[in-house]
């Protein structure tokens, strides 16, 4: 697996919106002189959300709280192999603001390791995941969802828009 950099932590304030197709033409042709495509405006992204049997960690979320968080695993690739980069993310919501904590593996051993049939290096976004599978009584994966988001270089708050 080639190693790229990535920031393994960061915030954001986060604002979605449910809009029709109809609305995502307009606003993409209203958009048009102000936004360019870049090298990752059709990537690929696929989330694997981890959650208990009993979904607690969505339904929780759904109950709109203060604060909120979720453990997925993150594939920028189209087609991931065992050996494919992933990042095993830790996502926590305090009112809009948005916190990441990632760590960057194989989608093989972040499976194994959140199978606990693994381990990986210690640091403190690992001991973060340890603790919400612990708080969670187990947890395992739940969902799959694929997006195909349009970027800008140019438009950043628009940041992505699921056309499928």
């Amino acid at each position: 697996m080639a190693k790229k950099t990535f920031k393994d932590k960061f915030q954001r304030i986060e604002t979605k919106y449910v809009i029709s197709k109809e609305t995502l033409a307009d606003l993409l042709k209203e958009f048009e002189a102000y936004m360019a495509e870049d090298e990752h405006a059709y990537s690929t992204i696929g989330n694997l959300y981890y959650d208990t049997p009993t979904y607690q960690m969505i339904r929780e979320s759904l109950e709109k709280p203060y604060f909120k968080e979720k453990l997925r695993v993150r594939t920028y690739d189209a087609s991931p192999q065992a050996d494919s980069q992933v990042f095993l993310e830790i996502k926590k919501k305090v009112r809009k603001v948005v916190y990441k904590r990632r760590i960057a593996t194989e989608l093989l051993t972040a499976e194994q390791y959140l199978a606990g049939e693994c381990q990986l290096e210690d640091s403190q976004i690992k001991q973060e995941i340890e603790w919400i599978c612990e708080r969670y009584g187990g947890v395992q994966p739940m969902m799959y969802i694929l997006l195909q988001p349009l970027l800008s270089k140019r438009l950043r708050k628009l940041q992505c828009a699921d056309y499928h």
